[in-house]
């Protein structure tokens, strides 16, 4: 994909175009959404579907996420320079390595996985896509080292990556137990979550872990996260998982959601204090001392 043009013309030309036109009639092939249009769209389709992000319906919830929205998303993110950026940044990290196995949970159209095939062309990338479409099979057919999989492999993959899931999914603790499980001792998990109501797919009750959730993945045989790689959160795996382990991390979810409110009133004290040091010049000398 290399711009909008195209992609618009792929959403005329597709047989979902029916279900999307309504949604997407103050765009054409020469006006292009902003990412902040996409979420409106996808709101959209949650409330003509009677969706609601706080009573979890799994049937209902399998119905949106297989929605011809879900293309236009995927289409919009091949065309949208920041979400591609994200993307090669996380694919930089394979840049010269050989011969890797690679899980893509969650993968899509396989765009990461594209990305990352071109800076690791010997390694296999596995998307695990429960519902791939039509087109994620066409996006990745030129591609010999990229396969959309329906099942998981245990203790098989050197390297398992995941954007933008587990905000979705009605328990993000036990995908990650799953993850260990994929995983090779030695392997890396690298992992990027928006935790916030940017969208309404994005369920409540977990936006306690955008403060505690890369404190909460050590406590599954991770190492602590491994600062200043690329973009997303690079964890590795040192030992597989127990029951104990899991238990664990479901009573530090118990206490992230104790301490959510505080969180987020700390969050709101530290833009303020930002925004005086800016007024005052004071933000950049503050910022080089706290580095030290």
């Amino acid at each position: 994909m290399r711009n909008w043009k195209e992609a618009y013309k792929l959403l005329q030309n597709s047989p979902e175009w029916n279900k999307l036109e309504k949604y997407i009639k103050d765009f054409d092939e020469n006006k292009s959404p902003k990412v902040e249009n996409i979420w409106k769209i996808m709101n959209e389709v949650w409330d003509d579907m009677g969706l609601n992000n706080k009573d979890y319906n799994l049937e209902k919830v399998s119905e949106y996420y297989s929605h011809p929205v879900w293309f236009l998303n995927g289409l919009f993110i091949e065309t949208d320079r920041e979400s591609m950026r994200h993307r090669k940044s996380i694919a930089e990290y394979f840049k010269g390595k050989k011969r890797l196995k690679i899980l893509d949970y969650g993968g899509g159209f396989g765009t990461l996985a594209k990305e990352i095939v071109k800076q690791s062309p010997s390694s296999q990338v596995d998307i695990f896509e429960p519902l791939a479409s039509e087109y994620a099979y066409k996006n990745t057919n030129n591609f010999k080292n990229i396969r959309i999989v329906d099942y998981l492999r245990e203790k098989y993959y050197d390297v398992l990556v995941n954007t933008d899931v587990l905000e979705h999914v009605e328990d993000p603790i036990s995908l990650i137990s799953i993850y260990n499980n994929c995983l090779k001792e030695g392997g890396l998990l690298i992992s990027h979550w928006n935790f916030t109501p940017c969208i309404k797919c994005h369920l409540p009750k977990h936006f306690h872990f955008r403060y505690t959730f890369d404190k909460i993945i050590p406590l599954f045989g991770f190492s602590k996260e491994i600062k200043n790689i690329k973009h997303g959160y690079f964890f590795k795996k040192f030992k597989n998982i127990t029951k104990q382990d899991l238990n664990n991390a479901y009573r530090k979810e118990k206490i992230s959601k104790l301490f959510y409110p505080l969180n987020k009133i700390i969050e709101e004290v530290k833009k303020i204090v930002v925004i005086i040091l800016k007024k005052i010049r004071m933000y950049d000398l503050v910022k080089r001392v706290t580095r030290r």
